[in-house]
Order: C-alpha cells, then sequence, then structure tokens
C-alpha cells in the first residue's frame, strides 16, 4: 500500500498591483519613533505607508505590532472616513489595552462601505501627561467588490492557506493578512503572515511614489526595516 504525503501549500507572493497612493494626512511616527522606553522597535500599522491596501469585506481585520516596552498601556483605536477635500471624519473610536506583539481586531461593530476610503490609526498613550510623546502608526484602505475570477477561485478553496494565496496574488492585502492570522497562534504572525510582511516590505521600496521628499524616503526605509524585524521576531 502507498501512502499519500499531503503536499505543504506554496506561499505566493503579495503583489500590490496598481493601488492609489496614499493621502498625505498622516500623522504616524511608525519607523522614526521607537517604543515608549525608546526600544529596538516601533508600534507599527502592519500595512502599506505608501499605498491604500484593498479589503473585499466590509469588517476587515486591522492588525499592528506593540513592542513589549509599550505593552499594557493605555490605547486608541481610530477609523475615519477619507472625505475628499476635508480633513478625514472619525466615524469609529475604540478604547483599548496594548499588549505585546501582534494584535489583531475586527470590530463587530463597524461596517465600511463598499467604493469608499479609510484612514485608520493605533495610538499608544505612554506618558499622560504629555500627549505629544504618544506613538502613533495609521495604514489607509479601500473596500471593494470581489471581481468575480477571485471569487471562482475563493469557492474552490479548501484551506485557508489557499484563500491566503488567492487574496495576496489578487493584491488584496487586508483579506490575505486577515486570513493568515486565523493560522498564526495569539500575539504572533505564523508563517504566512510573515511571508506577507516581507512581501509587504519588498513591495514599499520597489513602488515608491515620485514625489517623495527625503524626509518621506527616510521614514519609509525605517519602516521598511522595522517590517522585516518583525517578521522574523514575531513568526
Amino acid at each position: 500500500m502507498i501512502g499519500l504525503i499531503a503536499t505543504p501549500t506554496v506561499l505566493a507572493a503579495y503583489a500590490p498591483g496598481n493601488q492609489k497612493p496614499a493621502p498625505k494626512n498622516r500623522r504616524s511616527n511608525a519607523g522614526t519613533t521607537r517604543g515608549c522606553s525608546g526600544g529596538e522597535l516601533a508600534l507599527t500599522a502592519l500595512a502599506s505607508r505608501n499605498y491604500i491596501g484593498r479589503s473585499t469585506s466590509q469588517q476587515p481585520t486591522f492588525a499592528w505590532y506593540v513592542p513589549r516596552d509599550s505593552a499594557n498601556r493605555a490605547m486608541k483605536f481610530i477609523v475615519y472616513e477619507q472625505v475628499p477635500s476635508a480633513k478625514p471624519k472619525a466615524i469609529r473610536e475604540l478604547s483599548l489595552q496594548s499588549s505585546p506583539g501582534v494584535m489583531r481586531l475586527s470590530p463587530d461593530n463597524l461596517k465600511l462601505q463598499l467604493g469608499k476610503t479609510y484612514l485608520w490609526q493605533v495610538i499608544i498613550q505612554c506618558d499622560p501627561d504629555n500627549p505629544s510623546g504618544d506613538l502613533v502608526s495609521e495604514g489607509n484602505l479601500e473596500i471593494v467588490a470581489v471581481p468575480p475570477a477571485v471569487q471562482s477561485k475563493l469557492n474552490q478553496a479548501t484551506n485557508q492557506a489557499e484563500k491566503v494565496n488567492i487574496y495576496a496574488e489578487a493584491g488584496f492585502w487586508y483579506d490575505a493578512l486577515g486570513e493568515a492570522l486565523k493560522q498564526a497562534e495569539a500575539s504572533k504572525l505564523g508563517t504566512s503572515g510573515a511571508s506577507l510582511l516581507n512581501d509587504l516590505a519588498q513591495a514599499e521600496l520597489s513602488n515608491l511614489p515620485p514625489d517623495l521628499t527625503p524626509q518621506e524616503r527616510d521614514a519609509i526605509a525605517a519602516q521598511v526595516a522595522v517590517l522585516k524585524q518583525i517578521a522574523v521576531s514575531d513568526r
């Protein structure tokens, strides 16, 4: 009798495709400001700094990395709707407690609208008496419809690893990462998540917007370095 050996699913590379540049209203200090005690890594949204990521879910999974020296502190999670020719409009704010490693959130009472673009932020309060010292990181996302070809592949998927690959190849960052984190231990990325983060870091450097200032380029390079470190340390 010949035994059957399960072949592991090959990890597909994340392909961001033609994404829209992120708005210039960023407040994030990720990559440039370390943890509350000046540690090696920074509070980091697990999302593109350069471009608007995409999700096919109206209740996407948001994820970010909390350095160990910034754990057990008051934290805010805020979602803004991007409004043309106006400041982003806050539509949801949650108070949380930071915990070390990868934090993830998919709020039950938050349903984003198809076709709209959003900004999300995580803020850690290092010192209640010094708000200017808060750690801030953020990402952007657009809610889009599932293309028929992608939906067809998803319908045929037999496990979460295959779904990760389908979303990654189609450029749906938030969906790919959300599926990957379902396979990971709490506060960790898991193998698929770490692979996606490395792909994101590579994409950030190879798809730089043309109108960046030297300071913005330095900030992106710093964040890419942090993303790569997180992929190794929190796998």
